[in-house]
């Protein structure tokens, strides 16, 4: 029996090794920090913020027809290396926008709201089979990138369709729904679809870039009722890019509270 006791001690000590050094935690307590890049920064460069930078989460765009950069560096094996340096992941797929975006040269998504629908199974499914090639397992979240548009009419019907679909793509293969736009227009157009929706987000990314880290209480030119998506459904995107270095690197990055769904969680 001892000897059993002494090589489950070491086992627990193997796993908690693996998952990197925890940080201090901040004083006052304050809501976990997490950034995002256009690309997925070098594994010496994630090692270096992990021990300098306050932040423990990291958005990474994992793929979709609209995704900004090239993923030169986002392989299985970086999701490994960042996760056992201790980071938590947010996945982001950027598929097709809004049907009346004002973003030029980009795939958007059909007017109609059953065509729209199944255009968010069609990218949800591609969105779970990436996340599974990069090791992302049960329960990750994918957060769907759409950006601001002007909201209203068939326009706004149409993407709450598409997130209908997205959803429940996702959830049928074991993974987390996430959705990230702007508070007054992806995020309002959500929120109001509530009460008639058959597939409920599972966790919203707000972008308000009002350089406050909170997570509630959204009543500055656009109101989010704090009654929807409470239980670690959130990730606010308090400001959005600009340059910032630890331990003498420099990422340009935007800045985000996290009290939402990561991987690991």
């Amino acid at each position: 029996m001892k000897r059993a006791l002494v090589a489950v001690v070491a086992s627990l000590a193997m796993l908690l090794a693996a998952c990197g050094p925890p940080k201090p935690a901040p004083s006052p307590p304050t809501t976990p920090q997490g950034f995002d890049a256009c690309a997925a920064p070098p594994i010496t460069t994630m090692d270096t913020w992990w021990k300098s930078s306050p932040y423990t989460s990291v958005g990474v765009y994992i793929g979709g027809a609209n995704r900004g950069c090239a993923q030169p560096n986002l392989t299985t094996s970086w999701v490994r290396t960042v996760i056992a340096q201790g980071w938590k992941l947010m996945p982001i797929w950027v598929g097709p926008q809004a049907p009346c975006t004002p973003l030029g040269s980009t795939t958007k998504l059909p007017l109609d709201v059953n065509a729209a629908t199944y255009q968010g199974l069609v990218e949800g499914l591609a969105a779970a089979d990436r996340a599974a090639a990069l090791g992302l397992g049960w329960l990750a979240p994918v957060y769907y990138d759409m950006e601001a548009y002007p909201s209203g009419g068939a326009c706004s019907k149409a993407v709450v369709g598409f997130a209908n679909g997205w959803t429940y793509a996702l959830n049928q293969r074991g993974y987390l729904a996430g959705y990230y736009s702007s508070l007054c227009s992806g995020i309002a157009d959500q929120a109001a679809a509530i009460p008639t929706t058959p597939n409920i987000l599972n966790a919203v990314w707000i972008a308000a870039w009002n350089d406050k880290p909170n997570i509630f209480g959204f009543s500055s030119g656009c109101i989010l009722w704090d009654g929807w998506w409470t239980v670690h459904q959130r990730v606010h995107q308090f400001k959005g890019g600009h340059d910032e270095a630890w331990g003498d690197v420099t990422i340009n990055i935007d800045s985000n509270a996290v009290d939402g769904p990561t991987y690991p969680g």
